[in-house]
């Protein structure tokens, strides 16, 4: 009996879960989720989705009341296939654009176009602006708040494409070859004939892997991966640091998923995380994670509750999202440790495609110096059957990730939405990091969460986020993340940072930002705050702005309602003290009328 209720009571959290399609979509609504980002400068973040069979990219705008996303901008480009979205500021007008890349008919080639955003409306075109080989990742190479872009171009050549204020044809500029006599003084010009070709798809990210609080760029190569160092002078460029190599003894039918970057055992660190299929059908499955210079296997458990083993969906041109294997991170039960989505198959004949929430726990069989391991909560989701990716978001702006599901029927595409109503009080600290910019002639309209409208830019990739509190325990607690370091092949990342606190009502000791070398810290935050920091002007951090919003807990207003209870009683303890006080007195003077009086006789 007792071990049946410790079970309920330790499934409970991931249990209390809500269907919130139509309160959040509102009527049937299909198409590809592609993206977030927050277009209309509301603080509330809008979804970028591709329909008419991805030749439209439409963007459903935020609201803070029922339904939460509606349709709003839109484009269409006749008789092509849009493959990737990247919502960003490119021109500096501190308003967000709307790039896309469309397939063109020499294989893995992309064409790149910009949607220049106005304050109220989304300036289709047909411009082609460059052309690429795979998707680019997005980045800021020269630390403008203007984002850049890396990739391949059409000759096999690694590019920063630089964009400026003119709304022109971006800057091309070849990677420098690290093998270049006099590397850090040769020209930005020469060719790179030495480096080695980018994997298509590719895993590379945008963040600061040395905690010097300037972003980094890490690339996954045809058979290695790379870490590039951002140059902390008034340098541009990148410096090559080192190689990570993987390489699988006895096997050479492996394949790599997409890597995330996440602080696995909240040491302050990105740790590379990557699921690995060790043959080509995925039918042994697990993840691996790189610390101290080597990779190390999790053994996660792809075996259910009745016996059926799962495993990744091997790569595949069935659907956008097949074409890696892609888990999504976010501390979905607000533990501080963030955990996984991702979606799996069954290995029968019968196939069976399901997103599962893999939450991030304690390992009894891993080995030193690995502490924390994934486990598969398989009833966790119950709306993920018939799903083939999920990714988290923040629905009702409370600090708690929700999640939205991709359902395929046919050739149709459905997004479903679950909200995470944890059975107990968390707490958190949710970061948004802008660029800074500013443009006068934007209107200054109020947003739902109090702050003018259109003022200091849009969502930023690469800050890194750090934070330390200490515990109900009395243990330093220490989390760090990065703001949207990876872009491309639908890595699906929030333009914002959720902590997850525990149960943990102390302060929040301290909250650090860092860019382009710069950081900023913040002491005493009050938990359940929703913080926007602007970095402006970048080169002076003493001047950062950061705009607070107290999000009260579960447990604050349980307080409130037990202490007004509390009050009530009291008085009508008292109200009932001071009545029967003034009915006895009252009782008392009638008797003292009626007494006879022996002195008057």
């Amino acid at each position: 009996m007792f071990s049946l209720i410790l079970s309920f009571a330790i499934l409970l959290p991931y249990c209390i879960c809500n269907d919130i399609t139509n309160q959040v979509f509102g009527k049937s609504i299909e198409g590809i989720i592609a993206a977030f980002g927050d277009f209309n400068s509301d603080e509330l973040t809008d979804v970028f989705i591709l329909k008419n069979n991805a030749k439209t990219v439409e963007i459903l705008l935020g609201h803070d009341t029922e339904p939460l996303l509606r349709a709003g901008y839109n484009c269409t480009f006749e008789n092509r296939e849009i493959t990737s979205v990247i919502p960003g500021d490119f021109d500096g007008d501190a308003l967000m654009d709307v790039m896309v890349t469309l397939k063109s008919a020499r294989k893995d080639s992309l064409d790149v176009l910009v949607n220049w955003g106005g304050t109220d409306h989304l300036n289709c075109t047909s411009e082609i602006l460059l052309n690429t080989i795979g998707e680019p990742l997005v980045i800021d190479f020269n630390g403008d708040m203007i984002l850049d872009l890396y990739g391949e171009n059409d000759k096999g050549e690694r590019c920063f494409w630089v964009f400026s204020d003119d709304r022109q044809k971006p800057q091309m500029i070849i990677q420098t070859d690290p093998n270049t006599k006099n590397f850090k003084n040769s020209s930005l010009t020469n060719r790179t004939p030495s480096l080695a070709r980018l994997q298509i798809p590719h895993a590379n990210a945008f963040l600061d892997l040395n905690k010097d609080y300037m972003a980094d760029l890490f690339v996954q190569t045809v058979d290695h991966f790379e870490i590039w160092t951002g140059r902390t002078n008034e340098l541009e460029d990148f410096d090559y640091h080192k190689k990570i190599e993987l390489k699988l003894v006895g096997n050479d039918d492996y394949i790599l998923g997409q890597s995330l970057f996440l602080d696995m055992e909240l040491k302050g660190d990105q740790n590379l995380v990557l699921p690995v299929c060790f043959d080509k059908m995925c039918k042994n499955s697990t993840i691996l994670v790189y610390e101290n210079d080597h990779f190390w296997d999790l053994h996660v458990n792809f075996k259910d509750t009745q016996g059926n083993i799962w495993g990744f969906i091997p790569r595949s041109d069935d659907n956008p999202y097949s074409k890696v294997i892609t888990a999504r991170s976010g501390d979905f039960n607000m533990d501080g440790y963030p955990d996984l989505l991702v979606t799996l198959q069954t290995l029968s004949n019968e196939k069976r495609f399901q997103t599962f929430l893999l939450e991030n726990v304690h390992c009894k069989v891993c080995n030193k110096p690995l502490k924390r391991t994934f486990e598969i909560q398989w009833y966790a989701i119950p709306l993920g059957n018939n799903t083939i990716a999920g990714t988290f978001y923040d629905f009702y702006q409370d600090g708690v990730l929700d999640v939205i599901l991709i359902e395929k029927k046919g050739h149709t595409y459905r997004p479903l939405a679950f909200r995470n109503t944890l059975d107990y009080d968390a707490n958190f600290v949710k970061v948004i990091v802008l660029t800074g910019l500013m443009n006068k002639n934007n209107s200054t309209a109020i947003t739902p969460l109090g702050r003018k409208k259109r003022t200091y830019g849009t969502n930023l990739p690469g800050p890194r986020i750090e934070y330390y509190t200490i515990t109900q325990e009395g243990d330093n607690q220490h989390g760090a993340s990065s703001q949207l370091p990876q872009s491309a092949y639908f890595a699906l990342q929030l333009p914002y940072t959720i902590f997850g606190l525990g149960r943990t009502p102390n302060f929040v000791d301290s909250l650090t930002v860092g860019l382009n070398n710069n950081s900023r810290t913040w002491t005493q935050l009050i938990p359940n705050s929703q913080m926007i920091v602007i970095p402006r002007p970048i080169r002076d951090p003493g001047q950062w702005k950061a705009q607070l919003f107290v999000t009260p807990s579960k447990l604050i207003l349980m307080s409130v309602v037990a202490l007004g209870g509390t009050c009530l009683v009291i008085m009508i303890i008292i109200l009932g003290l001071y009545i029967k006080e003034k009915r006895e007195d009252k009782k008392e003077k009638l008797m003292e009328a009626n007494r006879f009086h022996f002195d008057a006789m």
